[in-house]
């Protein structure tokens, strides 16, 4: 009996272990660069919060369930030339919001929907606004800064 306990705990913790280590390789890399002016905004450091909420699609209806609670990932100073990276799981909405002086903006940074199947969500926020890219190369405007 005691056998069959420790194969059944063996196999828990294997299990536990792949699983983790599945949702890890489903992972998608978040990147943003604080490309701004260095001369006009070298000490003016932008405030970012980044917060996620995790979703689930219903498979009757199709549609994109928010559960009702948001994690804080990350929260930090971003000064010009700083990029910050991070990973997202393939579930997870990412929110981004910034501060800038008195301009603010928002995005999703991470959209599941949008954005599944992509190794990479790259963000460049400039002086009109946020740009994504999925190559790092080619940028869309998504979001302009807003005043207060």
């Amino acid at each position: 009996m005691a056998n069959h306990r420790l194969l059944f705990s063996l196999a828990l913790v294997i299990y536990f272990l792949c699983a983790t280590l599945h949702a890890e390789s489903c992972t998608t890399s978040f990147e943003m660069k604080n490309d701004l002016p260095r001369g006009k905004y070298a000490d003016v450091p932008m405030d970012v919060v980044i917060t996620s909420v995790d979703i689930a699609i219903t498979s009757e209806t199709n549609k994109v369930i928010d559960h009702p609670w948001l994690k804080v990932i990350d929260h930090r100073l971003l000064k010009v030339g700083e990029t910050l990276k991070c990973g997202v799981t393939q579930n997870a909405i990412m929110y981004v919001g910034a501060i800038l002086g008195n301009k603010i903006a928002s995005v999703h940074g991470f959209d599941p929907i949008k954005d599944a199947g992509h190794e990479t969500v790259f963000w460049l926020v400039k002086e009109d606004g946020f740009y994504f890219s999925y190559d790092n190369a080619s940028w869309k405007k998504d979001s302009p800064w807003e005043t207060e």
